[in-house]
């Protein structure tokens, strides 16, 4: 057998003659930049996007907490039926614009109360009519009003359905 004999004699493979072409120095070639940059960009996106939706979920979680910790301190927010405005004439060209809401009881919706409101406020005109001008504008008199109230509404709707009244406006003129 001969040392230089091809093994397929027809076939031949060209060595290059021209000057050989360097290899890449670095892992990284330097056409492959901009993708290296969109890349970094693209991460930094999702980077902050991430951080940003941390301090939402941060916020929202504290906001619940607090809630949380005031209904658990002051109990469950009161259930309002506001009664319409009145203005009660004292006498003379003296009135009081007066402005209350029914803290309602608990299980008691502001119907069975609020269907009512056209008696409760004729019963209030007559009891707060009864009383001395110089009593509603002393002090002491926001209680008056409020207990004139409870009165109105235990007798004209009936018992146990308010726990409260809170004078929104209270305003002699």
């Amino acid at each position: 057998m001969a040392a230089s004999t091809p093994l397929h004699p027809h076939h031949s493979i060209p060595i290059p003659t021209g000057p050989a072409r360097p290899g890449p120095t670095s892992i990284h070639h330097p056409r492959q930049e901009p993708h290296t940059r969109h890349l970094a960009a693209t991460l930094l996106l999702i980077l902050l996007t991430l951080v940003g939706l941390a301090c939402a979920g941060a916020f929202a979680f504290s906001h619940v907490f607090e809630n949380h910790r005031v209904v658990a301190q002051m109990g469950p927010k009161a259930r309002l039926a506001p009664l319409p405005a009145l203005d009660i004439a004292l006498g003379g060209a003296r009135v009081i614009d007066v402005q209350v809401s029914l803290v309602l009881a608990p299980k008691v919706k502001a119907d069975a109360v609020l269907r009512y409101q056209d008696r409760i406020a004729d019963r209030l005109f007559e009891s707060v009519g009864r009383v001395e001008p110089e009593r509603l504008t002393a002090p002491g008199s926001a209680q008056l009003l409020k207990d004139a109230v409870k009165d109105a509404v235990r007798r004209e709707a009936g018992a146990g359905l308010i726990r409260d009244v809170y004078i929104e406006r209270m305003v002699v003129r």
